[in-house]
């Protein structure tokens, strides 16, 4: 089949959009063992670092414990045998990010692995995009067919795609290196990192539109 007679209008949006959530990802080393979601209020350590979290307000079922790692130097594994627990602490609020880091980081058999930043859902934004860049791609179409003497009959081919500089998303790592972090006391605290985080979404679209015969001479 022959190709028809097309001109081709391409659009982009490009914003940046700030994280509003994120999740604390702890290690805690505890001196017992405990399987399952009662290691949250058996396991020592880790009761402690709970107990601490809900005084300032963490919700009980933002803190999921997300694995146990049992050790033991003479093979036989028991409640008495030493464990690694790993934690996921949602923080929904990013005003107590600050307070979560700190009652973390003062605990003693406690580590900050990282933080998994979450963003706002972006499906009305990228609605809005679409739109408006249709209209746009539209728009600039017909322009260009006036310049070149031609009329616009419909659109022969359509494509968009979305770029996310979190895709796939990277945690963001970091080490606090021998830092000990006064819960409220102190007036000021450097944890070594930002506590806000934003990426960037970008929308290409690129429109097709068929045409009225391209005149020669």
């Amino acid at each position: 089949m022959e190709k028809p007679d097309t001109i081709t209008a391409t659009v982009s949006r490009r914003e940046e959009i700030g994280a509003d959530k994120v999740d604390i990802h702890v290690t805690i080393k505890g001196s017992s063992l405990v399987t399952g979601s009662a290691a949250l209020k058996k396991a020592r350590e880790v009761t402690q670092l709970v107990s601490a979290l809900l005084e300032i307000k963490i919700k009980e079922e933002d803190i999921t414990l997300t694995s146990v790692h049992a050790e033991s130097s003479s093979g036989i594994l028991g409640k008495s045998s030493s464990a690694t627990y790993r934690l996921r602490i949602k923080c929904n609020d990013l005003e107590l990010l600050a307070d979560v880091l700190g009652v973390v980081t003062a605990q003693k058999n406690a580590k900050l692995d990282y933080l998994g930043w979450r963003y706002p859902d972006d499906k009305k934004l990228k609605d809005e995009w679409l739109q408006s860049c249709l209209s746009e791609a539209k728009e600039k179409a017909g322009a260009i067919a006036v310049g070149l003497g031609v009329r616009l009959l419909g659109v022969h081919a359509f494509s968009e795609k979305w770029l996310d500089s979190e895709q796939p998303e990277q945690p963001y790592l970091n080490e606090v290196r021998g830092a000990v972090l006064a819960r409220a006391k102190a007036q000021s605290i450097d944890l070594g990192f930002p506590l806000s985080h934003s990426k960037w979404l970008e929308m290409l679209l690129e429109t097709q539109f068929r045409v009225s015969e391209f005149k020669t001479g």
